[in-house]
């Protein structure tokens, strides 16, 4: 060897050739799980809800192609590793054209680590799994989720497979089952609400041609815990990408430390691309289990409010209109009511006036709940907005510029630096465009 040229040891390129071959497994790891946990959203069926299910799958695919890709760059570093310790042991004389092929041109005026008193101590070969926990995913959401999804049930309206258990346990028949329900089938469809809502709901839809399920129901609609179950799965993406991008920082500087001369800074600026690169990733997840969170606050908060107010509505005016119609007598009856609800209606002037003021009070009911549900659109265009930028993201950024205050960053707070609260990750977000191409 000649020069100031320092070479690790070749038991250290061996060390952090298998510790790159882990950390491959690992991404591997973390893209089966953004396939079996952040990828589905198709029980979020509601007319409203239906932009965020529809996104929910691009999004994971985009993660999963990065998280191929850095399984795919750390299998191959520790291939660049191998080949370099046979080089270094077979070779007398090295120059940096000779790793040109396995490293790559390091970034403009990038700092060569082995320079940096004490630096190569701070890293080690030590692996860390991530920890992901599939338990810790509940489908069903918090208990607001849950209530939203009761509420429908006992309402006629199945919005899951516990929900259409919870109809055959206390002998309910789901609208989803059900179509649209003759009246005398109607007093067997959900609670009490949930029967004036069956009678009331083929009055309805005789005097307008509009059905009150469609108009009430339908567009609410939607496991609304798939939300928090979406939040949950990116908050431990997040987290194992961190502890994976650490684990590979920690081997990187140890190796890189001990490695001076053009072909180390060569290694040194491509294991930092690497790492910030996949830390990006990892905030982009961090951003997205937040932005989830938020948003089914938002959402979740709202259709109870339009539930409340439908629900009212059924036990208010939709009541009155069945009571109008029938009488007292069929909305206690179990099964009870003619085939044509409107058969025996007596046509008098005085009682279609008061179907007709009636019905002029449901439809101003009908706009005073589709109010909210406009509110419910904004939030979950809030949400649609917010996902299509994290999309984007993946495409859009570059922080080239910023190597220096990124290594500062690594100074100052470690190699995990992401996780200790200091970071911003929707800037940090924008460091995915540093991954190279393996």
């Amino acid at each position: 060897m000649t020069g100031k040229l320092k070479v690790p040891p070749g038991g250290d390129f061996d060390s952090y050739a298998s510790l790159m071959d882990t950390q491959a497994a690992h991404f591997k790891e973390l893209g089966n799980w953004v396939t079996a946990h952040c990828h589905d959203a198709s029980d979020l069926d509601g007319l409203l809800v239906r932009p965020i299910r529809d996104l929910v799958p691009r999004l994971a695919a985009e993660f999963s192609a990065r998280l191929e890709r850095c399984s795919s760059g750390m299998a191959g570093v520790a291939a660049k590793a191998r080949a370099t310790a046979t080089d270094y042991a077979t070779h007398e004389h090295l120059t940096t054209r000779t790793f040109t092929h396995l490293y790559g041109t390091p970034l403009p005026h990038f700092p060569d680590l082995a320079t940096i008193p004490g630096f190569r101590h701070l890293g080690d070969f030590t692996d860390e799994p991530p920890d992901l926990n599939p338990k810790h995913l509940d489908p069903a959401g918090d208990a607001t989720a849950r209530n939203i999804a009761l509420q429908l049930t006992m309402l006629g309206h199945g919005t899951d497979e516990g929900s259409a258990g919870l109809q055959r346990e206390r002998r309910l028949r789901g609208w989803v089952e059900a179509g649209r329900t003759p009246m005398n089938a109607g007093a067997t469809v959900g609670n009490y609400s949930g029967r004036i809502l069956g009678m009331a709901d083929d009055l309805f839809h005789h005097f307008t041609g509009h059905s009150l399920v469609e108009l009430l129901i339908k567009p609410i609609t939607g496991n609304y815990g798939r939300l928090q179950y979406l939040q949950e799965s990116y908050s431990q993406l997040a987290s194992g990408i961190y502890t994976v991008t650490g684990t590979s920082r920690k081997g990187s500087v140890r190796l890189g430390g001990e490695w001076s001369g053009q072909a180390g800074t060569a290694f040194d600026s491509l294991m930092f691309r690497w790492t910030m690169g996949s830390g990006g990733l990892g905030d982009a997840a961090q951003v997205v289990s937040d932005l989830l969170r938020d948003g089914f606050y938002a959402i979740s908060g709202l259709v109870e409010a339009a539930l409340q107010a439908v629900t009212r509505l059924i036990n208010k005016e939709a009541h009155e209109l069945v009571k109008t119609v029938e009488g007292d007598e069929v909305i206690e009856a179990v099964g009870g009511g003619p085939e044509d609800p409107v058969v025996d209606v007596v046509a008098g002037l005085w009682t279609m006036w008061k179907i007709h003021k009636i019905i002029k009070g449901i439809i101003f009911g009908i706009k005073e709940i589709h109010k909210i549900f406009g509110q419910i659109r904004a939030a979950v265009s809030k949400v649609e907005t917010d996902i299509t930028s994290v999309i984007n993201t993946f495409a859009r950024f570059h922080v080239y510029n910023q190597v220096e205050s990124l290594l500062d960053q690594e100074r100052q707070w470690g190699f995990e630096f992401e996780k200790v609260g200091a970071w911003d990750p929707r800037q940090g977000a924008a460091r995915m465009s540093m991954l190279p191409t393996p």
